[in-house]
């Protein structure tokens, strides 16, 4: 086990998530959610940190199990109406709300910076989706697109901790319409799979400042229109020629040409013609129709030596911040929204939820991307606490280190805001968890045995 320098808080864990998470900004949220009309006997403190922290390792997030781990947690004894009562629509404008400010308090702490090649830019974006299939019963709520009932999460994750957003769509909403662009992509660089393949969403970033990477649509057969940077092989004129009528012809192992595209846009009064580092964009009104947009974009492709095809990409980032091998290199990065989805499904069971209640199914969505957020808070505080060390804090291994002691974490946050174990924690617990609450359902072994009083 490695040595802890002395200067570091043996308290730091549970001090940095009530920060993130004071009682006081607990409390004062759900009274104003809704969730909390008057004091009752749960606490949203405690509610909070059970729901979030509270799982049994390898067990499911169901609502027995957290009554439970809330019944261990406070030393109260709940009817389990009472308690499933409690997942409601003011407990999901709570866990709302929650997750808003631990998403922005999350941004604010970052571990992690972009290298020296990637510098000018602000941060690196892997965005993608996820469905989680849901009870039948959720058809209405949640439409699908292949089962009867789903639901989408989508991702915007931020590579150095700077840029996060989660939202939740039905299961057939199309990937592009989960994509909201605006002035927050400046600087940013967007790395998407084909699911969000859009001209005019390209097009969007460009305009707010932004750039983008994307693998090239298999149908898509743009114009090109220059060469950006002459690689060792064949060298046949490209100027002019449609892209699927010369890559066969093609040896060199690198592509790194500029392209035309045009797709449907926006009315335009006038024809506009504009120049910008990584190409340029046209607006015309054709005849009695739909006005067009076109616009030239940078297309990368590297050659697998093993199939001889070549991976396609399409880009706005000039050949003067990034070389088509690096733009090829940085696609690979994407993979990392993919071990968050992982993490959201393998360890805080986001996909086994058999709920048919719609209040039930979201809050436990919400509640699985609030432990997820405060997984990475903590994990930007230890990379923080040991620099050294902090590449080697990798996120797959970290959520599994994280998920095994988090009920051990909840009791420390708990402690430290002054909710400890009552002496008598166990003993109610079992009190009240190992009785059959059936007082005169007839027992098998009722006939043959009958209890010893030890108080005779």
């Amino acid at each position: 086990m490695s040595p802890i320098p002395r200067k570091i808080n043996p308290h730091e864990i549970e001090n940095v998530l009530n920060k993130m998470f004071s009682p006081e900004w607990l409390r004062d949220t759900a009274a104003k959610a809704g969730y909390v009309q008057r004091k009752r006997k749960i606490d949203p403190v405690t509610f909070f940190w059970v729901v979030v922290l509270g799982f049994g390792v390898g067990m499911q997030r169901t609502l027995a199990s957290l009554r439970r781990a809330y019944e261990t947690a406070s030393a109260e004894t709940l009817v389990p109406s009472s308690f499933y009562d409690r997942f409601n629509k003011g407990l999901v404008a709570f866990l709302k709300e929650c997750l808003a400010h631990g998403i922005a308090d999350l941004t604010s702490h970052t571990s992690l910076t972009l290298s020296d090649k990637l510098k000018g830019f602000n941060d690196l974006i892997a965005a993608d989706g996820t469905i989680i299939r849901l009870h039948d019963k959720l058809a209405e709520q949640f439409p699908g697109a292949r089962g009867k009932a789903e639901l989408k999460i989508h991702t915007a994750t931020g590579l150095t901790g700077n840029t996060k957003s989660i939202a939740i769509y039905s299961g057939k909403t199309a990937e592009i319409k989960t994509m909201r662009i605006g002035s927050w992509v400046k600087d940013n660089i967007l790395l998407f799979d084909l699911g969000y393949f859009k001209y005019e969403m390209f097009s969007r970033i460009r305009n707010n400042g932004g750039y983008f990477v994307s693998r090239l649509k298999q149908s898509a057969n743009p114009t090109i229109v220059s060469v950006l940077h002459a690689h060792r092989g064949n060298t046949i004129d490209l100027a002019g020629k449609k892209l699927k009528d010369i890559l066969p012809l093609l040896k060199q192992e690198v592509i790194d040409v500029e392209v035309e595209v045009s797709f449907k846009g926006k009315a335009s009064k006038a024809k506009k013609t504009e120049k910008d580092g990584a190409g340029t964009f046209e607006v015309y009104q054709p005849r009695g129709g739909t006005p067009k947009v076109k616009e030239t974009f940078r297309l990368v492709g590297v050659l697998n030596k093993e199939t001889k095809k070549y991976h396609l990409y399409l880009t706005n980032i000039t050949s003067q911040q990034l070389t088509a091998e690096d733009v090829a290199l940085l696609y690979g990065a994407r993979w990392s929204v993919e071990l968050v989805f992982k993490e959201l499904k393998s360890l805080y069971q986001l996909d086994v939820i058999s709920s048919g209640a719609p209040d039930v199914v979201e809050s436990l969505v919400l509640v699985a991307m609030l432990t997820l957020v405060v997984s990475h808070r903590l994990l930007n505080h230890m990379r923080l606490l040991a620099p050294e060390k902090s590449d080697r804090f990798t996120p797959l291994r970290w959520a599994e280190s994280f998920y095994a002691i988090a009920p051990v974490i909840m009791g420390r946050v708990l402690k430290a805001v002054g909710i400890d174990e009552d002496p008598f924690l166990l003993i109610i617990y079992f009190m009240g968890e190992g009785v059959d609450p059936n007082v005169n359902r007839e027992r098998l072994l009722s006939p043959w045995v009958k209890a010893i009083n030890s108080q005779a």
